[in-house]
């Protein structure tokens, strides 16, 4: 009795994590067939099933259109991008051409966007600036910085995208 009592334990230990641990393999197939550089659109509205970078933060603009509860809204809007496709609030651009250079930062915003790189928490001296054939609001011209956070300004705010996953 006692022989078979830690055999019985083992065997439902044993068991009871490889009932937890043993992954569905239609569940890992399809993990495997998302995985990859380029997103695949789903559906006729072009929307993508991933998400490279979500708003993380803003910064109104002196004389916006749009106030504090306007920006707010757009907290945690996902971005996806690609080689050739912006993907963003509900609206796909396709056969996007990236033209992108390095820029003086403190020139630069106070030439296109009359601020500073202080008022918008920009330490960087050199700030890359991506211009695009895209006519989705905000992204004609965009700006990367080098820890690989995006911002656009849209209707006078300055909206900042957070990579959801670092390269």
């Amino acid at each position: 009795m006692l022989l078979s009592f830690p055999f019985l334990v083992v065997a439902l230990i044993g068991g009871f994590g490889t009932f937890l641990f043993v992954a569905n393999p239609e569940i890992q197939r399809r993990a495997i067939k998302t995985e990859g550089l380029s997103s695949p659109l789903v559906g006729s509205r072009g929307v993508s099933m991933r998400v490279l970078w979500t708003i993380s933060k803003y910064k109104v603009g002196e004389g916006a259109l749009w106030g504090e509860e306007e920006a707010r809204k757009m907290l945690f809007k996902p971005l996806d991008m690609d080689a050739a496709r912006i993907t963003f609030d509900g609206q796909t651009c396709s056969n996007v051409v990236f033209e992108k250079r390095m820029v003086n930062a403190k020139e630069y915003l106070a030439n296109v966007y009359r601020t500073t790189p202080q008022a918008l928490g920009i330490e960087e001296e050199l700030i890359e600036v991506i211009k695009t054939n895209c006519d989705l609001p905000g992204f004609a011209e965009y700006i990367r910085l080098k820890d690989a956070r995006l911002i656009i300004h849209l209707n006078g705010v300055f909206f900042y995208f957070a990579p959801a996953v670092v390269y």
